[in-house]
């Protein structure tokens, strides 16, 4: 590992206070790319250096490099420079620093501003230089087209599982995933199922949202867990397909994968409905009888007649107002 980078000088002037990066995204990079070895490595280094001061190594570990809001320590190593702790950073390549070729290039250029080089091992870049700005937005780009690569990669696969009847998707509550030869099913979670045939049965039997809710509660604290049952998570239990044993793929979907929170699937791509895809929890019967009920508003309670503690919040009456 150097300490220095083409044409810079970044050296100058008396010791340095060095802050790293390092980042790993998934548990299948490879051992020289790991967490651990990227802070070891340069730990080693600076140490070994007197012109170096170690600040802090920063790392987002497990966490993709899509977008830069979403990396804590990205966000609180551009803190440190901004209040002025950092003169330099160190991190091993364009790869580990950004994959986002506008998110990338603006940390730059703010860190530019603020005086303080980026210096990238493995392409030998030094931000500071001319020549280290234009050659990081050639390599910044290509890395930006690898992960769209990657995720398209990703989502053919998914699409092709999902065309097969064996869509890669996690368990739904009521249910956990294991492992089976090659492939995942589902199996009953047996605690977890109680709360869910307690909701269907209720529901059946007409009791409204808030009287379930307060049921599933109380189950919880008899449990000794911590859980609080909202209206969101009672609706979209009732309204799923999953405790039949089916199961309708694309519900919601991310636009690209730069998106990081989903939205409802309006069309944008193909959804496919797996039947028997695992053990029911309850009945198709109950589930229409539960599904008509809610169709038809039954399950609402007039918002005066409510208890203080279950006054339904204003998104979960937009969503009943839809249906």
């Amino acid at each position: 590992m150097q300490n220095t980078a083409p044409d810079g000088n970044w050296q100058a002037n008396g010791i340095k206070r060095v802050a790293v990066y390092c980042r790993v995204s998934t548990l299948s990079e490879a051992q020289e790319e790991s967490y651990e070895t990227q802070c070891a490595a340069y730990k080693k280094m600076i140490s070994n250096d007197p012109k170096l001061e170690l600040v802090r190594v920063h790392g987002d570990q497990g966490i993709s490099g899509a977008t830069m809001k979403h990396r804590p320590e990205f966000q609180q190593m551009l803190e440190d420079c901004r209040n002025g702790r950092i003169d330099v950073i160190m991190t091993k390549s364009i790869s580990r620093f950004a994959r986002n070729l506008a998110d990338c290039m603006e940390a730059i250029r703010q860190l530019r501003e603020l005086g303080i080089p980026v210096l990238f091992e493995r392409e030998g870049i030094d931000t500071m230089t001319t020549s280290g700005e234009m050659l990081l937005s050639v390599l910044a780009s290509i890395a930006q087209e690898e992960i769209n690569n990657m995720s398209q990669n990703i989502r053919w696969s998914q699409e092709r599982n999902n065309a097969a009847g064996n869509p890669v998707i996690g368990a739904r509550y009521g249910y956990k995933k294991i492992k089976d030869g090659n492939r995942h099913r589902w199996v009953i979670n047996e605690e977890e199922a109680k709360r869910v045939q307690f909701a269907f049965q209720k529901a059946d039997d007409g009791w409204k949202y808030w009287q379930i809710l307060d049921g599933l509660d109380e189950m919880e604290k008899r449990a000794g867990t911590a859980v609080k049952w909202t209206y969101e998570r009672l609706y979209g239990l009732l309204r799923s397909e999953a405790y039949i044993g089916d199961i309708l793929t694309n519900k919601r979907i991310k636009p690209d994968y730069l998106q990081k929170r989903s939205l409802p699937n309006r069309g944008q791509r193909p959804q496919y409905y797996v039947e028997g895809h695992h053990d029911a929890i309850i009945d198709k019967a109950q589930f229409d009888r539960v599904g008509n009920r809610i169709k038809n508003h039954e399950l609402k309670a007039d918002i005066s007649t409510l208890p203080p503690h279950r006054k339904k919040p204003p998104r979960m009456r937009k969503m009943e107002a839809r249906k």
